[in-house]
């Protein structure tokens, strides 16, 4: 073979080598081919399951005794109404109250008939009028969740919180407990594994994880079973007592909605006339806080935007509004967690109610009314479009139109079970009391009796 042929085929493996290379290096910098799909799914319905509803029970009052500082005894009890969708009695049972004497909390269970989901509600009221502890308060009846959040409750002088963890399962639970304040998120030394026995309630008070803190919040977080959180709370200004309230869990979201923030004449002529509302983001955050007056979807003043740290509470102010009923709107551009403050004043004899962010409801909803003065349903329409709601009970029906991003209320007959329905929109509803020095709110959580559809991948 002569040197020009063999000077030719070295010259042809150089030309396809480097063409080989170059489609590969070509092949690697296009895009591939999309192989493959969606994985397939199905959304299926479960069977229903019982409805667990556990109460507060009684108000406690802490230090009441000489001999024992810190020991927590029953102050009050609690007015309960409970029942479900046919007009039934539910099931009830007990919860103890770990470290109270002679003090039980009301359990209720409600089994659903074959596969259909039977609703049922109930809450409590409780008014107290002694030295230590007055005012008025009132609470849904709830079931149990895996994390809840606490965003109110203080521990300046007078002023007292005692969180209440119940456990309304048959198996164990125990509770880890993180606690967010100017410094940042804590976790106090032993509440990070506080045991919450079945059947039991476990009161806490705030002092002893939040000492030191003037606007904490708080996260509860279960292992083993889920839990049921609330704080009460109570405030004494030189030695007059200045409310109670009983203050529901909340969850994260980045809109959150509190419906029916009721300022008071009294408060709004007062000198110290205030409000404000508690902000908490586990990232840093911008929020922009709107107030919304009832009956119109235009705010009150300009919408304000608060800066937020991560894992420390900041409150926005409220005060200076006219006397009226409010929705106090927040939207962030990460999850929060809120509630608003609004005392009826601040002379002896006065109350205050933290309003806590009202979930959505989205479908035909019981809820309880317990005993107190003036019950008032607030909602909150996000929608673009006008609702018809109606809220039904034993004395008939009653229709309420809901503008556009605006929110409107209806004052209800008295206590009792009734249905609120949200005209097939997405609603966020609070049920409230007023009157004279009177302030108490709880929002209105969505049937807890029917399943959510659960997304099945084969």
């Amino acid at each position: 073979m002569s040197r020009a042929t063999t000077s030719a085929r070295i010259v042809m493996g150089a030309v396809v080598s480097a063409a080989a290379v170059a489609a590969v290096v070509g092949a690697g910098a296009a895009p591939w081919p999309a192989v493959g799909a969606a994985a397939p799914s199905t959304d299926v319905l479960p069977a229903p399951a019982e409805v667990l509803l556990a109460c507060d029970g009684p108000l406690l009052a802490l230090a009441r005794s000489a001999e024992d500082a810190a020991g927590v005894s029953a102050a009050a009890d609690a007015a309960v109404i409970s029942g479900d969708a046919s007009g039934e009695r539910l099931e009830q049972g007990e919860l103890t109250l770990s470290g109270v004497a002679d003090a039980t909390a009301p359990l209720f269970r409600r089994s659903p008939e074959g596969r259909e989901p039977v609703p049922a509600a109930a809450a409590s009221s409780v008014e107290a009028r002694d030295m230590d502890l007055g005012g008025f308060a009132a609470s849904e009846c709830r079931a149990p969740q895996m994390e809840s959040w606490i965003v109110g409750g203080d521990v300046a002088t007078g002023t007292t919180g005692i969180l209440l963890v119940a456990n309304p399962t048959d198996a164990n639970a125990v509770v880890s407990l993180d606690v967010f304040g100017v410094e940042g998120v804590t976790t106090p030394a032993g509440a990070d594994a506080i045991a919450i026995p079945a059947g039991a309630q476990v009161p806490i008070p705030l002092a002893g994880i939040a000492g030191g803190e003037e606007a904490p919040a708080v996260r509860v977080t279960a292992v083993g079973s889920p839990v049921r959180v609330t704080l009460q709370s109570s405030i004494v200004r030189t030695l007059e007592p200045g409310g109670i309230d009983l203050q529901p869990a909340v969850a994260p979201a980045a809109t959150q909605v509190l419906p029916g923030v009721n300022v008071t004449p009294e408060a709004s002529e007062g000198e110290n006339s205030s409000g404000l509302v508690r902000l908490l983001s586990t990232a840093d955050a911008t929020a922009t806080v709107t107030v919304l007056p009832e009956g119109g979807g235009v705010p009150v003043r300009a919408p304000e935007e608060v800066a937020l740290t991560a894992d420390q509470p900041k409150s926005a102010d409220l005060g200076g509004l006219p006397a009226g009923r409010y929705t106090v709107l927040v939207d962030a551009d990460q999850p929060v967690v809120a509630a608003a403050w609004q005392a009826t004043g601040f002379g002896p004899g006065s109350d205050y109610a933290w309003y806590a962010a009202a979930p959505p409801v989205e479908r035909a909803t019981l809820f309880a009314v317990p005993d107190g003065p003036n019950p008032r349903v607030s909602v909150y329409n996000p929608g673009d479009e006008a609702v018809t709601v109606a809220v039904s009970g034993d004395d008939g029906e009653q229709s309420l139109e809901v503008d556009a991003h605006a929110f409107a209320s209806v004052a209800l007959p008295g206590s009792g079970l009734y249905t609120l329905d949200p005209g097939g929109s997405t609603l966020h509803t609070l049920l409230g009391f007023e009157g004279g020095s009177v302030l108490a709110a709880l929002p209105i959580t969505q049937d807890a009796s029917m399943p959510r559809p659960l997304t099945v991948y084969p």
